[in-house]
């Protein structure tokens, strides 16, 4: 769902604040030598029933209300990389959803790097579309595009990125799930450890949206007295194949006595598997992100990875050109990105509720938008 930036950590002031309304539960870090047995054990119970809540079936799919579908529309879709599935699967989701209301639309490759997606939007640009959606890009590294694209009048929502106001719309999933999702993965830890969580994190600098995360899950274990993040490195994509299996390895034994590995996202779970199995670091809780199909089918099968904060990746897709119709009609986007939710998956779950690779959202969202748009089925 992401792409990397070469503007490096960039700090998030807004969806950072947000965490505070999310640390309710947990002890205060001042308190930690004085927490009883009976704090501690509400705080667990505390964690668990966050916990329980992110893991229910999901009811709600597509806003009750939307403006009349805008017609004669073409807009096209920029992904981060179409050999990404978080980027390529919500791309491919939104194009269904286009051609569903009737407007035109076309996928550009943005293909990794600043460079070429930059070169994707002056692409997309030369096509004359009304509207430009790209997907896992940050704004920042692409401005100079952006700023033609004003120029000429074409609305751009900036689907999975930081918060900018470079594009008409970026808060796409919102801010506030991205610090759902860290703060949830904490409760998970939580839960799982009768609330001693003793934590190794690896935050990548380069994908500016994750930083609320990381932010949220250390400062849930910060705010609880009986647990401890032990480390907190960074790391780049760059990196995963060679010096993240090798850092892994050099935090754990650093800290024998860690009982919980966090790292941003699903992708990058493998490289700290390899790194942990290399020095027999067996039955850890391991956390990370975004819910890929690789990443549900190890939590599946027992193979490593403990729990994912997962997005339904196609109904991102769906969200978006229900977001691009609202700043066509000249509405507010906020109602298109409210529906989207994170969902804590374990092993557990993903059996009980026969999750086998991607989420899809557990309802039929397809059919709500269609609904909401008025599209016979």
């Amino acid at each position: 769902m992401f792409s990397r930036t070469n503007t490096g950590k960039t700090a998030i002031a807004a969806a950072t604040a947000l965490t505070v309304l999310l640390l309710a539960g947990c002890q205060s870090g001042d308190t930690a030598t004085t927490t009883t047995s009976s704090g501690s054990s509400e705080l667990v119970e505390d964690a668990k029933a966050r916990v329980a809540a992110a893991q229910a079936p999901v009811e709600v799919g597509a806003p009750e209300e939307s403006p009349p579908v805008q017609e004669g529309k073409f807009v096209v879709l920029v992904t981060c990389s179409l050999a990404s599935e978080g980027c390529a699967q919500p791309a491919k989701a939104a194009e269904e959803a286009a051609e569903a209301i009737g407007w035109k639309v076309q996928i550009i490759d943005g293909k990794d790097t600043a460079d070429s997606q930059n070169a994707a939007v002056q692409q997309a640009l030369a096509l004359g579309p009304d509207g430009i959606i790209t997907f896992a890009i940050n704004p920042a590294s692409i401005q100079g595009s952006l700023e033609l694209a004003r120029s000429q009048g074409v609305k751009v929502i900036a689907s999975s990125a930081a918060d900018s106001d470079l594009v008409d719309f970026s808060d796409i999933p919102s801010a506030q799930t991205w610090v759902d999702s860290g703060a949830l993965l904490a409760d998970y830890a939580i839960a799982e450890t009768d609330g001693k969580v003793k934590a190794l994190v690896l935050h990548d600098t380069g994908f500016d949206v994750l930083e609320p995360q990381h932010q949220a899950f250390v400062d849930r274990l910060d705010e609880c007295g009986t647990c401890e993040v032990l480390e907190d490195q960074n790391f780049t994509f760059a990196d995963l194949a060679t010096s993240v299996p090798r850092l892994v390895q050099q935090m754990a034994q650093r800290h024998p006595d860690f009982n919980t590995f966090y790292i941003d996202y699903d992708y990058a779970v493998p490289s700290v598997l390899q790194g942990l199995r290399a020095i027999g670091a067996d039955g850890k809780v391991v956390l990370g992100s975004d819910g890929t199909s690789a990443a549900i089918q190890l939590i599946r099968d027992g193979g490593g990875q403990s729990a994912t904060t997962a997005y339904a990746l196609a109904w991102i897709g769906w969200a978006d050109i229900d977001a691009m119709n609202r700043i066509f009609a000249g509405e507010s986007p906020d109602p298109a990105s409210a529906v989207l939710t994170r969902k804590l998956i374990d092993q557990q779950v993903a059996l009980d509720q026969d999750i086998d690779g991607l989420w899809d959202g557990d309802v039929d969202f397809k059919s709500e938008y269609l609904d909401m748009w008025g599209i016979d089925q």
